[in-house]
């Protein structure tokens, strides 16, 4: 992929020519590690990154050092602490969250500010209706050009996987929680 200069990019030099669209996605772990990881990359070439984070507590170690590493990555979303063994996804206040992060992403990515956006979970919020079809589309086609977008979460449906230009499935082929070990902070979370 090629890289121009222009003077909107004048921050850091350069950007890309054509941003694409990745998903990871499936049962097992490592989708938000893999976009975190894209997000370093990107930071670390001088990019300019807003993570945008769905359903996930406040207070994790992915949130600490970004604010370590700012303003090279924002972090933006309000989250309702959704634990997916409630089946609480349809609450009002977790409706509520989704559509205000859903907002405030389209908001970021239509600035043209970023040159990275990263949509954590995501496709658990497309998966419950709280964002749809329609609105995703039409936020792949307005976005900017150089624009690379990330989504994570597990079940993305057939459409955002034809739709994107990288898709990795994370496969659960043996986990620690299947033996009683709970998350570990640092680890897990």
């Amino acid at each position: 992929m090629r890289s121009t200069y222009d003077a909107r990019s004048a921050r850091h030099g350069w950007q890309m020519e054509r941003g694409l669209i990745q998903v990871y996605t499936g049962n097992g772990k490592g989708k938000t590690s893999a976009a975190w990881g894209q997000a370093l990359r990107a930071a670390g070439h001088g990019l300019k990154v807003a993570v945008v984070r769905f359903l996930k507590p406040d207070d994790s170690g992915e949130v600490r050092a970004a604010e370590r590493l700012a303003p090279l990555i924002a972090v933006f979303g309000e989250s309702s602490a959704y634990d997916p063994r409630l089946d609480q996804h349809d609450s009002p206040r977790v409706r509520r969250d989704d559509r205000r992060n859903f907002d405030l992403a389209k908001q970021i990515i239509l600035s043209g500010e970023y040159d990275m956006v990263v949509l954590d979970e995501i496709n658990f919020v497309i998966h419950y209706g709280h964002v749809n079809e329609i609105e995703m589309r039409g936020l792949f086609r307005r976005r900017p050009a150089h624009l690379e977008l990330v989504l994570t979460g597990r079940n993305a449906p057939q459409w955002l996987l034809d739709e994107a230009d990288l898709v990795t499935e994370m496969v659960d082929i043996k986990h620690p929680s299947q033996r009683g070990i709970p998350a570990r902070e640092g680890i897990e979370y």
